[in-house]
């Protein structure tokens, strides 16, 4: 069965210290850069739509979220998988296509009058023109294209006759319009999209691995007040209250099924904000038959306890069971910003179940790693090299696994896979072995949520000669487990992948934030610590500013830095003055660090091979201190990171004192070191250059590896007939052994839908 889905191109704070506050968000940094999807090229025209066209999903569904499984709407013109039809709005009495500089009126252009006058009296005599027409007219506004059949003529004017008390006017009048009805033509593109791995059609719930709080699995969906472009659906109106964000599958078989139920499980709050009593989840169902969407009867509202998981097990009504149903989650928020905070997580349907809730029996990594190094996300690769490696390798880590089975579960060992470049590191993979009894740790995996210690440091530093380049960036693959059978029934979600990266900034984010971080009070000090490898030059600061109630851009601070003092800020040894102060800067993406220079040419000074001459601040040990004095009493709202703690780091001073920070968080601030790399822009400018992407080795019988990607990308691979064999994200190495053998065309985007990379592919 084939269904048609049309899609188009607050003021409170959450908790205060003194001066010290963390906001919500008011907008979604992981959607900002989302395409839009496809509908229309313009307001008035279907011309350049792309019309989605998905198969019916079959029994069971399921999804942790550990993956991506949201169709993606990001079809080019020249996909293989691509066609396209010409409509066209004037088409005559037989459907045929009108000459393309065909143009009509209707009567009420296209007419002779005859205006009689007779002692004041006036009366209109009004005549057609004889030769008119019957066309098919359609405004090319919706698909589907219908056209209406309307009477039309070729003449867009009309003649005016007088007769004024009984005399004619010799001279007729003739009055000109513009065309109503123009030939027009509008190229419609259709899309037959058939993977059965993806399952939801719409985005305006979020896909994140940051937001929930000890969730079961890698990843939730996230549902708030913002749209699918991450920005509220009521901007600036703080009293909206509405529907907000909708979760919707695809259309499921469900002919002949008996006993069907839908489990899920929901949290309400997790690191964003707490839902207000008024606000509610709620599950709707689609009844194929009446073709409209019905409330299935479950909801929740604001009063439940935050933070705690909740399991649904909700039968589907047995006159539901057709061909063509669907289900969906949706929730009633504030709509002024990213407030009133659901999770799902776990989605499962299928058929034959007991009314009881199911037993999930799954083995899943809960939360992702983000570094291997001991202290930072990233650091400056020149640091790095020539720092001893090993002892700056983490050695007291932790990953997160959650157990959903109703026992422990045994061990089975880990393994930790490094490559740069697609070549193997150091002798990996390697083993995670049991860590065995102590220290906590029980050597099982046990009910909920285990904290499994593990030392990197004692088996593998990365190697810093791999390149003289001024970045290096290396792919990390974690795996918990294997298959122990019916304790681990997913094994997608046992595995987690990242790439770690050397620039030239140090970094203790995880380049997301969950809420916003600022001081209030007129000339408050907000200092970050950070201790370098080396002592080197500063070039600048990276920050990433969150967008607000009010635009905050105008506001002014002075770029500081201070030097230590017995562990707390001293002496500072850069500050702007008040003619060239800075001012926030909005990124607007998720990974969007805009970059802070140094102007003060009192403080700074020039630094050879910088772009543009850019100045730095000589640093007089590997202690010190990055941020700002703030010249107003607004907060600057700096982004906040709820998943690294290093709130000991975060200093304030609103008051001649210096005070370490009351929240257990990071931010997303990053001090820049010399080392050549034009961070004039963003992150993310760096991550669009100087990549030459490779795909090796090709042909291939097994693996399929690829270097120079973005952290953020989605890999596609097609048969020759545009079928979609393959799609998955961020992953550098992919198995490729199930493939038959033929010629394929391997597609890799970015996060915003562009193409970054296409390639014939030959399986052997």
């Amino acid at each position: 069965m084939k269904k048609l889905i049309y899609l188009f191109g607050f003021l409170v704070s959450l908790s205060a210290f003194g001066q010290e506050q963390i906001f919500p968000l008011k907008s979604n940094p992981y959607l900002f850069s989302e395409k839009v999807f496809q509908e229309r090229s313009g307001a008035t025209t279907i011309d350049s739509t792309f019309i989605y066209s998905m198969d019916t999903l079959e029994l069971p569904i399921w999804d942790d979220f550990s993956l991506n499984k949201f169709e993606q709407y990001d079809a080019d013109y020249t996909d293989p998988e691509v066609s396209s039809t010409w409509y066209y709005a004037l088409l005559d009495e037989s459907m045929a296509v009108l000459h393309l500089d065909s143009t009509y009126c209707d009567s009420t252009l296209a007419h002779h009058d005859t205006i009689v006058v007779t002692e004041g009296i006036v009366d209109t005599y009004t005549s057609y023109f004889p030769t008119v027409q019957t066309i098919n007219v359609s405004d090319l506004c919706n698909y589907p294209v219908e056209y209406v059949e309307m009477n039309l003529y070729r003449e867009c004017y009309t003649l005016v006759d007088s007769v004024i008390d009984g005399v004619p006017d010799p001279d007729q009048d003739t009055i000109f319009y513009e065309p109503t009805f123009v030939q027009d033509s509008a190229h419609v593109f259709f899309v037959d999209v058939d993977n059965p791995d993806l399952i939801w059609v719409d985005h305006y719930a979020c896909h994140n691995y940051r937001f929930a709080v000890d969730p079961w699995s890698l990843g939730v969906a996230t549902f708030d007040g913002l749209n699918e472009n991450g920005m509220p659906y009521d901007f600036g109106n703080a009293s909206a209250h509405e529907e907000a964000d909708h979760l919707t599958s695809k259309h499921i078989n469900l002919a002949g099924k008996t006993d069907v139920y839908l489990t899920f499980l929901y949290q309400a709050k997790g690191h964003g904000n707490d839902p207000d009593d008024q606000d509610s989840l709620l599950l709707d169902f689609w009844n194929p038959d009446s073709g409209k969407w019905y409330p299935s009867g479950w909801f929740v509202d604001g009063t439940v306890t935050p933070n705690e998981w909740d399991t649904v097990h909700w039968a589907i009504p047995i006159a539901l069971l057709k061909d063509g149903f669907r289900f969906r989650f949706r929730n009633w928020a504030s709509t002024s910003g990213a407030l009133d905070h659901w999770h799902i997580d776990y989605v499962n349907l299928k058929d034959n179940d007991l009314p009881t809730i199911d037993n999930f029996s799954d083995l899943a990594i809960s939360y992702p790693i983000n570094t291997l190094l001991k202290d930072y996300t990233s650091v400056p690769w020149d640091h790095f090299q020539n720092a001893d490696a090993a002892s700056k390798m983490v050695d007291e880590a932790e990953l997160f696994v959650f157990n959903s089975d109703n026992d422990a579960t045994n061990f089975s060992d880990g393994n930790l896979e490094i490559r740069h470049n697609g070549i193997l590191q150091g002798g990996s993979p390697f083993v995670l072995p049991n860590a065995a009894v102590g220290g906590g740790w029980t050597g099982n995996w046990e009910v909920g949520l285990n904290a499994y210690p593990y030392d990197v440091n004692g088996i593998y530093s990365y190697d810093n000669s791999v390149t003289s380049d001024p970045q290096a960036m290396f792919d990390v693959k974690i795996n918990i487990a294997s298959d122990v059978g019916a304790s681990n029934v997913h094994l997608e979600n046992d595995t987690n992948y990242f790439q770690q990266r050397f620039d030239n900034y140090y970094s203790y984010d995880d380049g997301s934030a969950e809420a916003a971080y600022g001081l209030n009070g007129a000339h408050a000090f907000l200092a970050y610590e950070f201790e370098a490898y080396e002592v080197d030059t500063l070039t600048g600061i990276l920050m990433h500013f969150v967008p607000w109630v009010d635009d905050l851009s105008s506001k002014l601070f002075l770029l500081t830095v201070w030097e230590d003092d017995g562990g707390k800020p001293g002496e500072i040894i850069y500050q702007d003055d008040y003619f060239e102060a800075h001012s926030p800067n909005y990124a607007g993406s998720k990974s969007g660090f805009k970059y802070f220079e140094f102007y003060n040419t009192e403080y700074a000074v020039d630094v050879p091979g910088e772009p543009k001459n850019r100045l730095g601040v000589p640093l007089t040990g590997t202690k010190f201190y990055v941020g700002w004095e703030q010249i107003d009493d607004e907060s600057l709202q700096i982004g906040l990171d709820w998943n690294i703690d290093n709130g000991e780091k975060i200093w304030r001073n609103t008051s001649g004192t210096w005070l370490q920070s009351s929240f257990d968080c990071s931010l997303l601030i990053r001090p820049v070191f010399s080392t050549g790399l034009n961070y004039t822009l963003s992150q993310d400018d760096l991550q669009n250059t100087g990549m030459e992407i490779s795909m090796y080795p090709n042909p291939t019988t097994n693996q399929l590896n690829f270097t120079g990607l973005p952290d953020q990308f989605a890999l596609s691979i097609f048969d020759m007939s545009g079928r979609l064999v393959h799609q998955s994200l961020n992953e550098t190495s992919i198995l490729v052994s199930d493939l038959e053998t033929g010629v394929y065309v391997v597609d890799i985007r970015d996060e915003n839908g562009q193409s970054l990379y296409s390639d014939k592919l030959i399986k052997e």
